[in-house]
């Protein structure tokens, strides 16, 4: 789905977008939270240095002139640019930094909402998507942290093992609905995507739940579960 229908769905009062390359940003229209601050890409874009610099400034510039409002990220990537010269640069410390960016807006009182309607992959996903307050998803998206022939080169392990592992583990499987089980995604979009954002608007993001959703779903039976021994010992 292009980024122009996805708006105009969940904005049918109205929005106002400016473009600029994989970048848009502007604003559209809730009935419960007014307007709501809208930063996203679209073209498939891989997430290199400038791009992650440009969308931190964004969400900063949401958190210096329009103090509290919610910010909706909408995703569309190919992963983190795999360059020598992004390495070299640090390219993990701008994804990081895109990631405090993220949690400090929280901290301020925005409510950051990232729904992704094209693809989301690998430290694209992780940056710009999946370390939002809280993630959604379009039935039709594509979601990823790594692609199975990669983690069979990475661990060694046959790719027709890991397939048919894939079929009953949800964190090694690739795809929004594995990611819902897991918790990871706290929701699938469907139908009237309007009120879908006037209902994340209201969920509380004071708190990190995925992992009791991973438990709740059958996708992370053990992750709640580890971290609350890890928080009593």
């Amino acid at each position: 789905m292009k980024a122009q229908e996805v708006l105009s769905r969940i904005f049918p009062d109205g929005y106002e977008i400016q473009a600029s390359g994989a970048i848009f940003h502007g604003t559209g229209t809730t009935t419960s939270a007014g307007k709501v601050a809208v930063i996203g890409t679209e073209g498939h874009p891989v997430l290199g240095i400038p791009i992650l610099l440009q969308l931190s400034e964004l969400i900063l510039q949401v958190m210096r002139k329009t103090p509290r409002r919610a910010i909706l990220l909408l995703v569309d990537n190919d992963g983190q640019k795999m360059a020598l010269e992004d390495e070299l640069l640090g390219l993990n410390q701008y994804l990081a930094h895109l990631v405090k960016v993220q949690d400090l807006a929280r901290r301020q009182g925005h409510p950051v909402i990232a729904l992704v309607y094209g693809n989301s992959c690998a430290g694209g996903f992780i940056g710009f998507g999946l370390c939002a307050g809280h993630t959604y998803a379009l039935p039709d998206s594509n979601t990823s942290v790594m692609i199975l022939p990669a983690i069979a080169r990475v661990t060694k392990l046959p790719l027709e093992y890991l397939e048919e592992l894939s079929q009953t583990v949800a964190v090694f499987a690739p795809g929004v609905r594995n990611f819902e089980r897991t918790g990871g995604v706290a929701g699938v979009w469907d139908g009237d995507l309007q009120h879908c954002l006037e209902q994340a608007l209201q969920q509380d993001q004071s708190a990190d739940q995925r992992a009791e959703l991973g438990a709740q779903r059958g996708g992370r039976p053990l992750a709640a579960t580890v971290i609350n021994r890890v928080l009593n010992a």
